[in-house]
């Protein structure tokens, strides 16, 4: 048993040596930034899983990727979504985070990492640590969506925001219901492992994105100088349990690009 265990772990070996420089360093097999932690063999938003993955690998856990869209307006309707959820998600919600690490990528460099993570732009992909190749599993479900919230309303302000409210709740309710679908739905410590979660993500952004606040007619990203907010006037209303959201596109200090 001892010699296939060590034919096993020799072969296994051998096949890391194989794979590119970033693979290498989530299995901990080699380096993909230098001592500042800058990328070099691969784009930074590559390494950032990369490390995400080490982390979750180390720790015995899974890692869990909020999927980025390519495309821009999608990236702050699916922003805003992962917002409610962590900023006001309940202890039940939250929980099943606390067993997983979290990072935001694209598609296109999750893949990078994980080629089977499968077609398409999911909501999450939960990615197995523990065998290799990787397993990758998506979660997805249609979220209700905000009609017209950020146009014309009809009503009184104090209808509009009940409106607003309930449809937050059931967006952030099919969330939680995916993790709990996805990651399992133990209901052991809710309120402590939920309170880690929010210390952990909430606090400070999960790796790959900023968290900014949205107003009617601007962006405000948190830790980067305010040069007057980032413009967009073009959202109109924001429901106020959207306003702190999930920012996805690079920022420069002064500005912001696409990723």
């Amino acid at each position: 048993m001892k010699r296939r265990h060590l034919l096993g772990a020799t072969a296994a070996g051998l096949a890391a040596t194989a794979w590119p420089a970033f693979i290498r360093d989530a299995f901990g097999d080699g380096a993909a930034c230098d001592e500042k932690g800058k990328a070099s063999a691969a784009p930074a938003s590559v390494v950032q899983v990369s490390a995400a993955f080490r982390r979750a690998r180390q720790a015995s856990r899974a890692l869990l990727v909020f999927v980025i869209p390519a495309d821009d307006p999608a990236k702050w309707e699916r922003g805003h979504a992962f917002g409610e959820l962590l900023n006001f998600g309940a202890d039940r919600d939250l929980a099943p985070l606390a067993g997983v690490e979290v990072v935001c990528a694209t598609m296109a460099d999750l893949k990078k990492l994980v080629p089977g993570a499968g077609a398409g732009e999911p909501l999450m992909v939960l990615v197995r640590t523990d065998k290799v190749p990787v397993a990758a599993t998506q979660l997805h479900v249609a979220l209700p969506a905000y009609d017209g919230m950020r146009g014309v309303v009809t009503g009184s302000w104090e209808e509009r925001q009940k409106h607003e409210d309930s449809i937050a709740a059931q967006r952030i309710g099919a969330l939680g219901a995916l993790l709990r679908k996805g990651l399992g739905a133990d209901e052991q410590n809710l309120e402590a492992r939920a309170a880690s979660v929010r210390a952990r993500l909430v606090k400070a952004p999960p790796g790959g994105a900023h968290w900014a606040i949205a107003s009617g007619c601007g962006t405000t990203v948190e830790g980067v100088e305010d040069d007057g907010g980032l413009m967009a006037c073009g959202m109109g209303h924001v429901p106020s349990k959207s306003r702190r959201f999930l920012y996805f596109f690079s920022v420069d200090g002064r500005g912001a690009s696409s990723r």
